[in-house]
């Protein structure tokens, strides 16, 4: 089945594994929560960041690290490296410890900050049946948080979060993240027999 695409124009059970074959269960079940861990950690973070005290746009944004296997990858390292100052009409952020590896991957734009993070995991969900939009041809898994929305691009190398605010209405900023997207990665299928396929770096 098909993924089911729009446009934007341009503007658990409680029964525990048994004994048999329990430790490969319980590293399955460790393998699956993981992500799911990480990419609702970016989502409840977008709230914590944007519920801060408004500050000046000069002023280091502080984010917070959060699991990223696909950051150190090439894909993550080219993107990085091409990312635009401003985005759409909003200045980049200098970030509070900005030389912590484990921020590598991670970039922020205006205040309150529209924030982009480089490979993440693959959320629950990404299914091959959920809806996505496709914004200047890069397809987005819309993700609602606390007062911003989380869109993530799904059919590139690696998976890149791009947490917008509530408050920000133009999707400038999207736009022109998708075009960076777009011409740093090239696009591949998002499934493959049935399955998202796995990101780059894990």
């Amino acid at each position: 089945m098909g993924m089911a695409e729009s446009s934007v124009a341009p503007g658990a059970s409680g029964v525990g594994p048994r004994a048999t074959g329990g430790l490969a269960t319980w590293r399955l079940v460790l393998a699956i929560a993981l992500p799911v861990v990480a990419i609702v950690a970016v989502v409840v973070l977008a709230g914590v960041v944007n519920s801060r005290p408004v500050s000046d746009v000069t002023d280091p944004l502080p984010v917070s690290s959060v699991d990223a296997p696909g950051a150190a990858t090439a894909s993550c390292i080219s993107l990085m490296a091409v990312l635009p100052d401003p985005l759409g009409q909003l200045p980049r952020r200098q970030l509070v410890q900005g030389d912590d590896p484990l921020l590598a991957g991670v970039a922020g734009w205006g205040e309150p900050a529209v924030v982009l993070r480089c490979g993440v995991p693959t959320p629950a969900e990404l299914t091959c049946s959920a809806p996505v939009q496709v914004v200047n041809g890069v397809s987005w898994l819309p993700l609602d948080g606390d007062g911003a929305t989380t869109y993530l691009a799904v059919d590139r190398a690696v998976r890149v979060a791009l947490t917008v605010p509530d408050s920000i209405t133009s999707t400038g900023p999207w736009q022109e993240a998708s075009n960076v997207i777009s011409s740093t990665m090239p696009a591949r299928d998002i499934c493959a027999n049935g399955e998202p396929v796995p990101p780059d770096g894990g």
